[in-house]
């Protein structure tokens, strides 16, 4: 049986943050694969806003959960990501899972996690996260939140840590840390990731690990889905300039300046009601972050 550490990182969520505690704590644990389970919060709020929903839970299922609540207010969201391996190691567990403070879990989400990267021999393991709208969000706006999909077992060449666990042992052998450098644009899990494989890391996909993501009326609208697309853009730019992948860089470049182009021909769409009206203006903003990614002109999401 396995003893396992979840990290879970908040920032001014504390009703979230309890939804998905409770969530945890709702799982069906397979009593033959999981011996323990500690839940670990790091609040990267200096006003402590997640210490209460902490305390009201331990108070409710200390008998049956540990919860640990700590307070690390540096701000940066990479800070908060090692301070959450530093005490998770101190329990020594077999895996240390994170998962975001905006997302919740289905009933056999623990269980699919051990069970794929047991059965893989593998050093990571993500497992789907599928975004979660209002039912008035418009089509031509939830169309953008669809997620990545693979087949079960599926081995990836990439790393988020929306909803995955790591062998404790691989984090000690590869000794791969969040990079401060991604504090305040985030993608830094990204980056942790290439990190990994570049020192041989296995990481598979676990179809069944299924979590879901609460996205809010604040986010799900043209605005926020231009900060976040020229974000992910600006920050991959960044990326292959830090690790010097110069033909990578080229290519990106190339095809970031066809998107802007095609993406000016497209803006037409928008006067369009339908699914795809926004594929233009996104199409720019992704072939404009792709640019000035290659100036370190970046969006601070986390600052």
């Amino acid at each position: 049986m396995y003893n396992i550490a979840i990290c879970i990182p908040t920032y001014k969520r504390p009703l979230m943050l309890r939804k998905l505690i409770l969530s945890i704590i709702e799982c069906n644990l397979n009593k033959t694969l999981i011996n323990d389970v500690n839940i670990i919060v790091v609040d990267n709020d200096v006003d402590k806003t997640a210490e209460s929903v902490i305390n009201e839970l331990k108070e409710r299922f200390n008998n049956s959960y540990k919860i640990d609540y700590y307070n690390h207010p540096i701000k940066g969201i990479s800070n908060v990501r090692n301070e959450l391996i530093k005490h998770a190691l101190l329990f020594d567990p077999d895996f240390v899972v994170f998962i975001d403070d905006d997302e919740y879990v289905t009933a056999e989400w623990l269980n699919e996690l051990v069970k794929t990267i047991i059965n893989n021999n593998a050093d990571a393991v993500r497992g789907p996260v599928l975004a979660k709208l209002n039912e008035s969000v418009p089509d031509y706006i939830s169309f953008w939140f669809k997620r990545e999909s693979y087949p079960d077992n599926f081995q990836l060449d990439t790393l988020t840590t929306g909803n995955l666990i790591i062998k404790r042992t691989s984090l000690q052998k590869y000794n791969v840390w969040f990079d401060g450098r991604f504090n305040i644009i985030g993608n830094g899990d990204t980056y942790f990731g290439i990190q990994l494989l570049k020192k041989g890391a296995k990481i598979f996909w676990s179809a069944n690990a299924l979590a879901y993501e609460t996205i809010p009326q604040t986010r799900a609208n043209i605005r926020w889905l231009i900060k976040r697309i020229y974000r992910n853009a600006s920050a991959y730019t960044y990326v292959l300039k830090i690790e010097k992948e110069y033909l990578k860089l080229i290519k990106k470049i190339l095809i970031s300046l066809i998107y802007i182009i095609t993406g000016i021909s497209a803006i037409i769409l928008i006067i369009f009601p339908i699914k795809r009206k926004y594929w233009g203006i996104l199409t720019l903003t992704e072939g404009v972050g792709g640019v000035t990614g290659l100036a370190n002109i970046l969006y601070k999401e986390y600052k």
